[in-house]
């Protein structure tokens, strides 16, 4: 996508896409099938990928902010079950993903053979992670002027670099002769996005891909996911709590009414009882 498809894009979503006189929108509804539904909710995968290896092309429904803004009102009378429906149209999207990682393990598995070398290799695999996310994190930190937090950070990187160092040396000596020299070319994949990352990568590099776009695009649909199964949860412990009241008034009612027609039987024999007493 072009810098002018990206900001006819964001003109799009913000004025909506009738802003030029046409009128071929101006009626939608965002119950309408032409809407993006994963956009109401603010987590289009299309839009997360842009430029991106997994780059999934513009979406072809239709996103507007205006009409975000009229789901998010009329959500608070009536429930449209959307986060449901989003919900598993995101971990489907999350469970092919993890296909493919767990794939590319096994692959690894398979070529190196070796269970002490795959473990020794998997904690410097660990490591690195763990250096990337400090890494981004303490540059996100100091880009919002949070001067002291980044630096404690920076300090914890720093002893995560030693330990990686010592695991490095560990799995090196490990290593057969005949690999020995391609030990740059060893990778292990993501477990958030599935890139293939160097296991001997540098701190930079590393941190370039877990503050990039594509590694932040799956955390963010991670992190929906979470509060999408928040959400879903919460509105069936609702649903429960209101059957369980209803459950109970009903009772209550059929007690009443048992009773009332109990007093009614009674007084009716009573009733019949003084009047055989007459005859």
């Amino acid at each position: 996508m072009t810098a002018q498809d990206q900001m006819r894009k964001m003109l799009d979503q913000l004025m909506g896409q009738d802003r030029d006189g046409g009128n071929e929108h101006s009626n939608l509804k965002f119950t309408d099938k032409e809407v993006c539904r994963p956009f109401l909710l603010d987590i289009c995968i299309n839009d997360l990928f842009t430029n991106t290896r997994a780059d999934l092309g513009e979406c072809n429904k239709i996103h507007s902010l205006a009409l975000r803004s009229e789901y998010e009102k009329a959500t608070t009378k009536r429930d449209y079950e959307y986060e449901e429906e989003i919900l598993q149209y995101l971990q489907s999207f999350i469970k092919d993903n993890e296909r493919k990682i767990e794939l590319a393990k096994k692959r690894l598995e398979m070529q190196e053979k070796n269970p002490e070398l795959e473990a020794k290799a998997q904690v410097v695999h660990e490591l690195g992670i763990q250096i990337g996310e400090q890494v981004a994190k303490s540059e996100a930190l100091g880009a919002e002027g949070k001067v002291d937090e980044s630096l404690a950070v920076l300090a914890e990187v720093e002893t995560l670099k030693t330990k990686k160092k010592e695991a490095e040396d560990a799995y090196f000596e490990s290593l057969p002769r005949n690999i020995m020299g391609m030990r740059e070319q060893i990778l292990r994949p993501c477990d958030v996005c599935g890139a293939m990352l160097g296991l001997y990568e540098k701190d930079s590099v590393l941190a370039d891909h877990f503050g990039g776009k594509l590694h932040m695009g799956y955390v963010t649909i991670r992190d929906k996911i979470k509060a999408l199964e928040a959400q879903v949860e919460e509105k069936a412990k609702t649903r429960r709590e209101r059957l369980e009241e209803r459950r109970l008034n009903k009772e209550k009612s059929d007690s009443r009414e048992e009773k009332r027609r109990s007093r009614s039987r009674s007084r009716e024999r009573r009733r019949r009882s003084r009047s055989q007493d007459k005859d």
